[in-house]
């Protein structure tokens, strides 16, 4: 299978170990059509819960690393319960929680600015704004500032996430301030960690972790 964390230079990040004694499609954790969850990984800074990366296979064998904070609708006890994430992973598609299904119909472009967050624009199929992604400390790509193209979209999101982007392409200084310096200021001077849920028979490393003998 090709590997693939949504920029494919970061593609050597990560390390996957399937269990041995069990056949590949036995470690499926759920699917939604043709997409397959096959890793749930829990994230913590100094031992305090982060957030979730997940990983999931698309039709063509390509691996796909997503990441979410736990105050986007992944807190630990979400996490660890194998019925509950299920539920989401598969009722949220099309809600711009999730963003997989249909992957290959978004358009994305990187703008000349923040390269050194491999930052990109992701674009809904009609070509109107939807996301924005980046990536930080070499983490599963942080995604933000969802955009909106009615004004019940706006309002919608905006009470759900606290910001929305109606009608535009984010400014580079709303990307800074959302995206980039919130997950620096997080993660700043902690030590990082990464647990694998127990219902994932598909482990999911860091490369620094295997270096240093995990």
């Amino acid at each position: 299978m090709a590997i693939r964390n949504n920029f494919p230079e970061y593609s050597n990040e990560w390390v996957y170990v399937p269990e041995k004694e069990i056949k590949l499609k036995e470690q499926i954790i759920c699917s939604v059509d043709d997409t397959h969850l096959i890793n749930v990984l829990k994230i913590y800074t100094n031992n305090l819960y982060f957030g979730v990366m997940f990983t999931s296979v698309e039709p063509s064998g390509t691996l796909i690393n997503m990441f979410r904070c736990k105050d986007k609708g992944f807190p630990e006890n979400l996490v660890d319960n194998k019925e509950a994430f299920i539920n989401l992973y598969t009722s949220d598609f099309g809600a711009g929680t999730l963003y997989i299904a249909e992957r290959s119909e978004f358009k994305s472009f990187k703008p000349d600015f923040l390269q050194e967050y491999q930052v990109e624009f992701i674009l809904n199929p009609d070509g109107t704004y939807f996301a924005t992604t980046g990536v930080i400390n070499n983490t599963a790509p942080f995604r933000g500032l969802y955009g909106s193209s009615t004004k019940e979209g706006y309002e919608r999101i905006k009470e759900r996430l606290g910001i929305s982007i109606f009608n535009r392409f984010p400014t580079e200084e709303e990307i800074q301030t959302h995206i980039i310096d919130k997950q620096l200021n997080t993660m700043s001077a902690n030590f990082i960690t990464r647990v694998n849920t127990a219902y994932s028979n598909v482990k999911v490393f860091h490369r620094s972790e295997i270096n240093n003998g995990t």
